[in-house]
């Protein structure tokens, strides 16, 4: 069974840029925690990460401060 990176059109193979490609919140016994899915440049959509959105503002400051 092909994977959706195989799907994908040729030009969404790889992405230009580190993207913020979602957001979600949940709700823990500490409060509500923001999460978002961060698409690294080079890599392909399916790759992607949830990052607590403290360590996006740690790790990837320039997608938050744009």
């Amino acid at each position: 069974m092909p994977s959706i990176d195989d799907l994908l059109p040729e030009y969404l193979n790889e992405l230009q840029e580190d993207t913020i490609l979602d957001r979600k919140v949940r709700t823990t016994c500490m409060g509500n925690v923001q999460y978002l899915r961060i698409g690294l440049k080079g890599s392909k959509p399916s790759s992607e990460k949830w990052i607590e959105i403290e360590q996006v503002r740690n790790q990837y400051h320039h997608l938050i401060d744009a």
